[in-house]
């Protein structure tokens, strides 16, 4: 009896454990390119359009993201572009004490979720295509 108690708590232990990451900095996605998000303002007169926003929020368990992704901020996050710098290099990304710069790290792991709309829309093409096909044979 007393090993199947010890077994049963050697299992609640296990089962139990959660781990989490921690992440080295702030970071948004957008178009495949990674920025880090710094801890320095960006001025109103510097800001240029909006070029995006936080879509989808990075998993604290495995650290998997894709898409228009970040790490520390919510989805609805407005991305815009900084006056005189590439987009590619720099943006500036709303914080809630203003705006704050976000430089380009590295690109984005590779994602298949990131091209299922294209991959979907093929999907329709060929299958229009087939159903066309078809109904031109059976009129012949």
């Amino acid at each position: 009896m007393r090993r199947v108690i010890g077994l049963v708590l050697l299992l609640l232990a296990i089962t139990v454990t959660t781990h989490a990451l921690s992440w080295a900095y702030a970071f948004v996605v957008l178009d495949g390119r990674v920025y880090e998000v710094m801890d320095v303002a960006v001025l109103e007169g510097d800001l240029g359009e909006v070029v995006g926003e936080v879509k989808t929020l990075a998993d604290d368990m495995d650290g998997s993201y894709y898409g228009d992704a970040s790490n520390m901020y919510p989805i609805g996050t407005t991305y815009r572009k900084v006056n005189e710098e590439a987009i590619e290099n720099v943006l500036a990304v709303e914080d809630e004490s203003g705006w704050k710069r976000a430089e380009y790290r590295h690109d984005a792991p590779f994602s298949m979720r990131d091209h299922l709309d294209k991959v979907a829309y093929a999907a329709l093409g060929i299958g229009a295509a087939l159903f066309i096909f078809t109904r031109v044979r059976k009129r012949q």
